[in-house]
């Protein structure tokens, strides 16, 4: 009888000493990880700014007639394309990264909506630190005219002036920036709790 409460005693002292660690261990509560306290912080919204625009492959100006195969003037018109580069800088104040997953704006030449580009490479950015982006448009003279003539047919009938002439302008004085190209548009950016932000920025090159 003795011998049996000695090892009943024994098996109680093990049991103890093997469950002791496992209930010090429920107690304390585990410290959130890096990651999952960036989830839990609400995500700053970014800064997009436009930084500057630069001329990317330039032919000057020149609008020509097609040729057919005879060498007959036919009556389409080819006009010279331009190719420019929107250079921003995206700034991310969180303690965390994000990634940008599309942006796209609308490029105005003095107020006249030419184009709209779309951009849907994503691109991470790490916490508290700003990247540059470069996006590259290219504009045809051709749909530039089309645009001219759709979105600002009446402007142009106030101020009294042809849409070949404003683009001759336009394509003349790029290289020296003579005129405003202004952006407008918004960036969708990602953070680490898949939820999206949603930037809208706007800027004008060169800078008032």
């Amino acid at each position: 009888m003795k011998k049996f409460a000695v090892t009943l005693v024994l098996l109680i002292g093990i049991i103890v000493l093997i469950a002791l660690p496992c209930l010090a261990a429920e107690g304390k509560t585990p410290a959130p990880e890096k990651g999952m306290m960036a989830k839990k912080t609400a995500a700053k919204a970014p800064v997009v700014k436009l930084e500057r625009v630069e001329i990317v492959s330039y032919w000057g100006y020149y609008l020509d007639g097609i040729l057919d195969k005879e060498g007959k003037l036919t009556a389409g018109r080819r006009g010279a394309p331009l190719v420019l580069a929107f250079v921003y800088s995206l700034q991310n104040p969180n303690n965390f990264r994000i990634m940008l997953d599309d942006l796209k704006f609308t490029v105005a030449f003095e107020g006249f909506e030419l184009n709209t580009l779309t951009f849907f490479d994503d691109n991470y950015i790490p916490a508290k630190t700003t990247d540059y982006l470069r996006f590259n448009g290219t504009f045809d003279y051709n749909t530039a005219n089309l645009s001219l003539l759709v979105t600002g047919g009446f402007r142009l009938q106030e101020m009294n002036v042809k849409s070949g002439d404003l683009l001759k302008k336009w394509w003349e004085g790029i290289s020296d920036f003579t005129f405003p190209i202004m952006v407008n548009g918004t960036a969708t950016f990602v953070g680490p709790d898949g939820k999206n932000i949603i930037v809208p920025f706007e800027g004008t090159f060169p800078s008032k």
